[in-house]
Order: structure tokens, then sequence, then C-alpha cells
């Protein structure tokens, strides 16, 4: 509650017997103190929690999304006890103090906290429409990466290069989220390979499905698809886009440079990529 929210509500209205200020006046210095202690003790429980929840996914992994959608819930379902704790044990306001300090609240609100309602209702909307969930690999706006904390205000991702994002559900509410995986541990994994435009086609297919196939971090139950085109950057060339599964998606960008790797040193090798080469040449003697 702001102090200038408090000052107009105290204006707005006769405090009545059972004010905030007598509440004020009340309360002593030992539940001032409960009140801390039950704070920290639910910050430390909310901790536990979440640790908990984390070691039996590791132990279960088969079951890890399962404990990792539980997290949040736990989360608020804990905050949501300690707040009722806090009021109805330790502050024990009477009706006419209640009802002024939600009056009271309900004035902050309005002044100074719409961007926070519009982020903890997403919050809410997120929890129940589920359009993702913890250890789900999704792309909201520009930010890409596995979803590891979704709270009332914000979701946080981790993108590939082991950046954090945090983004605010109000956000998350209002705009287009695509999703990888939607809680399956594998996803497809696109790698994108450049060759030159005169390049044997077949040949360089061949490449490509071997280079996926004998990757280790391809799941082999699901088929590997190869596209191709043609386009311009510079200077034309040959694009064939490699569509194959990871069998966890926490190694998505390890089978990239796999499939990138034994593809480009097989092009190499057959000469594939002499006519770049020679096509630099020409230039620099320019």
């Amino acid at each position: 509650m702001t102090p200038l929210a408090f000052f107009v509500f105290l204006q707005a209205a006769p405090a009545p017997a059972g004010s905030v200020a007598d509440l004020i006046q009340k309360v002593s210095v030992g539940k001032f103190i409960s009140a801390i202690l039950l704070v920290v003790a639910v910050y430390l429980l909310v901790r536990a929690s979440d640790g908990l929840l984390v070691a039996l996914g590791q132990k279960m992994p088969r079951a890890r999304f399962f404990f990792m959608r539980l997290a949040p819930l736990a989360r608020f379902l804990l905050w949501l006890g300690a707040a009722f704790l806090l009021v109805a044990g330790v502050i024990a306001p009477t009706r006419e103090t209640m009802f002024a300090i939600l009056a009271a609240a309900s004035v902050a609100l309005g002044f100074g906290a719409q961007d926070l309602v519009k982020n903890l209702i997403g919050g809410l909307v997120i929890l129940a429409d589920r359009p993702y969930q913890l250890g789900d690999r999704v792309k909201i706006g520009s930010a890409y990466g596995e979803i590891d904390h979704i709270g009332l205000r914000s979701t946080k991702l981790t993108t590939p290069d082991d950046t954090r994002v945090t983004i605010p559900n109000s956000e998350v509410l209002n705009g287009i989220v695509w999703n990888a995986n939607s809680g399956a541990l594998d996803c497809q994994v696109v790698t994108d390979l450049h060759l030159p435009p005169d390049t044997d086609v077949n040949a360089a297919l061949d490449i490509c499905y071997e280079s996926a196939y004998s990757s280790p971090f391809v799941l082999l139950s699901k088929p590997v698809v190869i596209r191709a085109a043609s386009g311009f950057q510079e200077r034309p060339f040959l694009l064939l886009r490699v569509k194959a599964y990871v069998y966890d998606h926490r190694f998505e960008p390890a089978m990239q440079s796999d499939i990138t790797t034994r593809a480009m040193s097989e092009f190499l090798r057959r000469g594939m990529l002499a006519g770049w080469s020679a096509a630099s040449s020409k230039n620099g003697g320019a």
C-alpha cells in the first residue's frame, strides 16, 4: 500500500472504531516478530519444496515434467496459506479493520499497481490455461529458450546461450507463444546447411540424412525430413533444412552442432564447397 493511497483513503472516509489506526496500535513487538518468523519460515519451506521437486525429477526422469508442473502451484499455495495465517492468526483484525484494509488496498491498487495486477491475472491464466509448463522450449516474442520459472508476476526462461530472460505475464497473455515440445521430452530440431548453387542435390541429401541418423542425440523412432530450397544473400546458395527429433530437448544445441559438423566435414572431403572457394579466389583477385 502506497502512503498516498493510504492518506487518500483516510481522508475520504472516517475511521471506524476498529480502524487501521487502532490495528497499528494493537500490533505488539511479539506479533511483529511472529509475522517476520512466519514469512521466513514460509520462504524456507518454498525453497525446500522447489529443491525436493527438482530432486524427485532427477531421480525419476520420466516424471520430471510432472514434478516441474507442481512447483509453481506449490509455491502459490504456500504463500497463500502464509497470507491467511498472517492476517487471521498473527494480526487478527476485527471485521471493521478488515474492511478498512481491503478498501485501502483497493485504492492503492487503483493508483499504482495496474501493471502488477495485469501480471498477476496473467500468471493465474497461465496456471489455468497452461500454454506452456516448466521444462518446455518456447518462443515468446523474440526470446527463445527453456522455461525454468513460472511465477504470478513473470515467467523466466534460459536461452541456448545461457542468458536468463524475464517476461512479464501480461505480455505472455497478450502475445503469441510458440511451444516446441508441449510437455514432451523430445522436440524437433531444425538445422540449416548452405551449399553452392551448383551442388549435386541428391548427393548432398544423402550426406544430410546420414549425418542426422548417425548423430548420438537423434530420436530414431521419429522421421528425419530434409527440405531443399534456393536462396540469395550477397550470392546464390542452396539451402538444405534438416528436421530431426532430439531425444531430450536440452540437447537441441548439441544436436544442431553435431549434424552441422558431420555434414560440413563430408562436404569438404568430397570437394562440394569448392565452388565457393573458387568464387572467393576470383573476387579476391579482381
